[in-house]
Parts: structure tokens; C-alpha cells; sequence
């Protein structure tokens, strides 16, 4: 059985795009991380509590339902932002020029495995 961050390091291990992933809880809490970049893990960590509440507010208000995935692309860096279950996100953080619907698929990937009640046993709610 793999855990959070064997699962991190499967999207990470060999892939040039990708700067890091982690899980993220609504509260700003890291339960898993793999990054070759810090600096810029430390960046998304911050940003990425409001911008999932931002998110969600919007869906709601267009009656767009739950948000499943977003991916924000900038000139430097794009994100890639999965639900796990409406508390925790995936959060994978790729490169500039990295295909964005690659990195949408890789945190989809990430938080389908993650939704394994063997995974999420010891979280806390």
C-alpha cells in the first residue's frame, strides 16, 4: 500500500514539469509534500486556502456545484488545484511552459488515489 507522499513523489519522480505536489486541508496544513522548488511550494501554500474558498463560493453562486479541479496558469509557474474531499486539495505546482491539462491530470490522479479510505484512515476531520 503507498502512502500520501509515495503517491507525491510517483507524480514528481521523473517529470521536469512538475516543481512539487502536496496535500493541502482548508486550514492551510501540508499532510504531504514533494517539491524541488520550496520557495515556491511556500508561495502556494499560501495562496491556495482562498483561493479554493474563492472558487467555491463562485461555483456555488453559478450554480456550477462543488469544484472538482482548476487549473491557473501564469507566465512563470501554472497550478493545478484537486479536490480530495471537500476539505483537502491536491495542489500540483508545474513549470513554466508545462502543459496544463497534464498537470490537471496528475492532480486529478493524485486525489482519486487519495479518496482510499486504506490512505485516509489516520486523517483527522
Amino acid at each position: 500500500m503507498l502512502d500520501m507522499k509515495a503517491l507525491a513523489q510517483t507524480v514528481t519522480r521523473g517529470n521536469p514539469d512538475v516543481l512539487g505536489v502536496m496535500v493541502v486541508d482548508g486550514e492551510g496544513g501540508v499532510h504531504a509534500s514533494e517539491s524541488t522548488s520550496p520557495d515556491v511550494m511556500t508561495a502556494a501554500v499560501a495562496m491556495v486556502v482562498p483561493l479554493c474558498e474563492l472558487l467555491d463560493r463562485t461555483a456555488t453562486e453559478l450554480g456550477c456545484g462543488e469544484i472538482a479541479c482548476t487549473v491557473v496558469e501564469g507566465r512563470a509557474a501554472s497550478i493545478a488545484l484537486a479536490d480530495v474531499d471537500g476539505f483537502r486539495s491536491v495542489l500540483v505546482v508545474g513549470a513554466s511552459g508545462a502543459a496544463p491539462g497534464a498537470l490537471r491530470a496528475d492532480s486529478m490522479w493524485l486525489a482519486e488515489r487519495l479518496r482510499d479510505p486504506q490512505l485516509t484512515r489516520g486523517w483527522a476531520s
